[in-house]
């Protein structure tokens, strides 16, 4: 027998010794599957709180892969859709908006060494309800917009405006009378944030 197997086969043999028979390290499950270590379950149900946890941080990133960024030599707009920044009919933002607002900040320290940067928020409606409400609540959502904008960028803040425009502006043309189309009502509900430069 050679020295190195020799030494395979004495520390087989002292781990045999000092693992008892019936133990947990003795005893393998039969496949994948939990596993007791010592008294402890390694399985799925352990890790499941784990991945629960986890789900809320994928839920906040997915709305910003969506988001619209349009880049131009003399600024960068950037269109959020107001569905996940707002409830229907109400002009507060919720805690998770500000996850949703993150990136537009982001964007904004980014572009603050330019001595000529300002920043315009405008908002605008679906045309649902009567036209006088719609311009109201979009001067609101952009009113709160650009509060949560300057408070997120603390001292470094520059020059901000805001404006409401109701459903006048909408990007794609509404419905004729008596139809609805939810993919295009949905797609008008919008904040545009422009970075000018």
């Amino acid at each position: 027998m050679s020295t190195r197997s020799g030494r395979v086969v004495l520390v087989c043999a002292l781990l045999a010794a000092a693992v008892p028979a019936g133990s947990a390290l003795a005893t393998t499950a039969p496949g994948p599957g939990p596993r007791d270590w010592g008294g402890r379950a390694a399985g799925v149900a352990e890790l499941q709180p784990r991945v629960e946890d986890l789900r809320p941080r994928t839920d906040d990133l997915r709305p910003r892969v969506e988001d619209l960024v349009v880049e131009r030599p003399e600024a960068t707009s950037i269109v959020l859709g107001t569905d996940v920044l707002f409830a229907p009919g109400s002009a507060d933002l919720p805690p998770a908006a500000a996850g949703r607002l993150a990136g537009v900040v982001e964007r904004i320290r980014l572009t603050a060494p330019s001595p000529s940067l300002a920043v315009r928020v405008e908002v605008h409606t679906d045309g649902a309800g009567q036209p006088q409400d719609g311009q109201v609540l979009s001067e609101r959502r952009a009113a709160a917009v650009e509060g949560a904008l300057r408070a997120a960028l603390g001292p470094a803040v520059p020059p901000m405006s805001w404006a409401g425009f109701g459903a006048s502006r909408p990007l794609v043309p509404p419905p004729a009378p008596g139809q609805d189309d939810t993919a295009a009502r949905a797609a008008n509900r919008r904040v545009e944030v422009t970075i000018l430069r």
